[in-house]
């Protein structure tokens, strides 16, 4: 898939300071240049390598802020308690996200670029493991929910038997409570 880019080349602490230099609106992308570049004693990185990777950044950023707006609609549209079905709506986004990179790959082996077998099958292996790993979150949190629900109706149960008795509640309008409301045979 073509080789990294001077920016992804750099030192961790190189690139985060980079990413830190480029989130402060105050300085100019030819400052941060000269800036990583006498950090590192060398030339390392060009303003056209800064500006591309800032682009790459802003896109994303812009990707990232699109799937929490849309999450905080659905939410805002269905509650908290469709959270099973949001994650659902994660996984289909990042399904599509999928889509488009399968189609820019294509495009670009259309255009005479080259697309090596190994990074294909990293990125494909990549994605499904995140996926694969989305929806085993989603699992745990619906199992989680289930268990505090299932603990929240219990202690009210409790706490229902505990106020019938003190108000002489006969156990026939207990039973019919707790078959009814609690769901308890």
């Amino acid at each position: 898939m073509g080789q990294k880019s001077s920016i992804d080349k750099l030192a961790p602490e190189l690139r985060s300071r980079l990413i830190e230099l480029l989130q402060n609106p105050s300085v100019t992308q030819k400052e941060i240049v000269e800036l990583i570049n006498a950090e590192a004693g060398e030339n390392v990185v060009s303003k056209s390598s800064v500006n591309r990777y800032k682009l790459r950044m802003d896109k994303f950023a812009a990707k990232t802020r699109e799937a929490r707006e849309v999450a905080d609609i659905y939410i805002e549209k269905y509650g908290t308690e469709n959270r099973n079905k949001l994650g659902k709506v994660a996984n289909e986004y990042i399904r599509l996200m999928v889509f488009d990179l399968i189609t820019e790959l294509e495009d670009l082996k259309d255009n005479g670029g080259e697309v090596k077998p190994e990074d294909l099958s990293e990125i494909i292996y990549k994605v499904s493991r995140a996926i694969k790993e989305l929806e085993q979150a989603d699992k745990l949190n619906a199992q989680r929910e289930a268990e505090i629900k299932a603990e929240a109706m219990k202690e009210a149960a409790e706490k229902f038997e505990t106020v019938c008795k003190q108000k002489g509640i006969t156990q026939e309008t207990r039973d019919l409570f707790n078959r009814e409301v609690f769901n308890i045979q």
